[in-house]
C-alpha cells in the first residue's frame, strides 16, 4: 500500500471528504484532487497538516508504520475495533482469544 492509498483510507475512516480536507489546510480543491491523482504532491507542511486533520501521523501516511510501531493491518484492526459497541468489543476480544488459542495449539502440535 502506498501514501495515496493510505491517505484515501484515512479520509474514508474519518467519514470526511476531499473538499473538507482541502478547505481545512487552505488549498484549492483542484490542488487536492491533483494530489489524489498523483499529478502533483503536497509539500511537507501540507502533509503534516493533513495527517493531523485525519488523526494519523505523517510517518504512517508515508511509510505505513504508525508512531506506535503498528503496521497497516494492525492500525486497521484497531480502527475497526474502536467503531464497535461495548458488547461487540467484548465478543470480538473473546473470539480473537479463542482463535489465537486454537491456532497456537495447531502450530505446536
Amino acid at each position: 500500500m502506498d501514501f495515496w492509498t493510505r491517505l484515501r483510507d484515512a479520509i474514508k475512516a474519518q467519514n470526511t471528504t476531499h473538499e473538507w480536507v482541502a478547505g481545512k489546510i487552505g488549498v484549492p480543491l483542484s490542488t487536492f484532487r491533483k494530489w489524489m491523482t498523483r499529478k502533483t504532491y503536497p509539500d511537507l507542511r501540507e502533509g503534516v497538516e493533513i495527517s493531523k486533520l485525519l488523526e494519523t501521523s505523517a510517518e504512517f501516511l508515508v511509510t505505513g508504520i504508525s508512531q506506535e510501531g503498528l503496521n497497516e493491518d494492525e492500525v486497521k484492526l484497531i480502527s475497526a475495533y474502536r467503531k464497535l459497541t461495548p458488547p461487540e468489543k467484548e465478543n470480538a476480544v473473546l473470539a480473537l482469544v479463542a482463535w489465537a488459542g486454537k491456532r497456537r495449539r495447531w502450530l505446536y502440535n
